[in-house]
């Protein structure tokens, strides 16, 4: 079991990698803080897979509190949304939590997101752990306490900075993970890779058809991860001295893409997958980086995207669009770009005509592969 401390103004938290956690970390921290109850907010499916051995770590005759009750909310980014917040609004009220219970956001990224803000606000703040049960949520949206709701046309427009009081990253959740979820997440790993760890990326590429095998260290790269995020969260916790910006690589993209696509169609990690791939293409027309890099991206990132299961057909000027409205610009659109591997910078003020370019040139390199229409 690995433990990553990420430090905050607030103090520090950890963040722990392993298996067994629920009945183990999970338990003993819960004897520790004694809340007066539990609630658990999940997806139906997540609870149905996971919940009955959570629920058992939580159990009152093990030591620890009871769960109150559970929220539960329909899967899909689509459902991240001030509805669905309104609805944990009153089921929390409905069953009298206070500021004495703790809240516990099981399930990936669009759960992490929208139980975190739920916490965060209600009562002008409760306590909460993040137990992600996703990659995709264990590498990067679970750690950081950046939690928020999706507006139309807008990912994670509204949302505050919230920090749990630690992270569970159980590896048993990973199992029952489809190809598809887990390759997804394997695009923020690589993400990771691409900004700081070269040796990330040489585990990828040794993964045959993406995904890693029964014997391969998929704890120790969420935990090699885990501690980059929280290297850089606790360096620019809040997101001001642009360090954290730096893991917006391929974001500004991807969630242009996720919303033109209509959310659902891609992944989060399919969507930054493609935008890595557009941030390179756009590195190598401004000339900011050598002609190859996009040719490195397409080797660690096609695999991620090319089981057959991925078919969209963006509007390229809905994406353009929809970059315009992208929470992280301020006053200028800025991109994350590579001078090399693992030599990340932020660049404003980057010519319309190349990232036209850079989107067109990506959708048509995807539609020769067959994964784009």
């Amino acid at each position: 079991m690995a433990e990553i401390q990420v430090r905050t103004a607030g103090g520090a938290y950890p963040v722990h990698v392993g298996h067994g956690l629920y009945e183990e970390e999970l338990a003993r921290d819960l004897m520790r803080i004694r809340p007066a109850r539990v609630v658990l907010v999940s997806h139906p499916s997540i609870f149905e897979l996971h919940g009955g051995r959570l629920s058992a770590a939580l159990d009152a005759g093990k030591g620890g509190p009871g769960a109150a009750f559970t929220f539960l909310f329909p899967e899909g980014e689509g459902n991240k949304d001030l509805r669905t917040l309104e609805e944990g609004y009153l089921a929390l009220l409905k069953s009298g939590i206070t500021r004495e219970d703790i809240l516990l956001a099981f399930g990936g990224g669009v759960v992490g997101d929208l139980a975190g803000f739920l916490a965060s606000t209600y009562m002008r703040g409760i306590r909460y752990l993040q137990l992600p049960t996703t990659l995709m949520s264990m590498v990067d949206s679970g750690i950081g306490g950046k939690v928020g709701v999706d507006m139309p046309g807008a990912k994670n427009a509204v949302g505050s900075f919230y920090q749990p009081l630690a992270v569970y990253c159980d590896i048993a959740t990973l199992i029952t993970l489809p190809g598809r979820e887990l390759r997804s997440g394997l695009a923020e790993v690589a993400k990771y890779g691409f900004l700081y760890d070269a040796g990330l990326l040489r585990i990828l590429e040794g993964w045959p058809g993406g995904l890693p095998g029964p014997g391969d260290d998929l704890a120790g790269v969420v935990a090699g991860c885990a501690g980059h995020k929280a290297r850089v969260v606790s360096a620019d916790e809040r997101d001001l001295s642009g360090e954290r910006a730096l893991l917006n690589y391929g974001h500004t993209f991807g969630h242009a893409l996720e919303s033109a696509c209509g959310y659902g169609e891609l992944r989060h990690g399919e969507a930054v997958a493609v935008g890595m791939m557009m941030a390179a293409r756009l590195a190598e027309l401004t000339g900011f980086a050598r002609r190859d890099l996009s040719e490195q991206h397409r080797r660690v990132l096609m695999p991620l995207l090319g089981d057959g299961s991925l078919h969209i057909d963006p509007d390229q000027d809905r994406v353009l669009a929809d970059m315009q409205t992208d929470k992280k610009k301020g006053e200028r659109l800025r991109f994350v770009l590579l001078e090399e591997m693992q030599a990340p910078r932020l660049i404003e003020e980057i010519p319309e005509r190349f990232v036209k370019s850079a989107v067109e040139d990506t959708l048509e390199m995807l539609r020769r592969a067959g994964l784009c229409n």
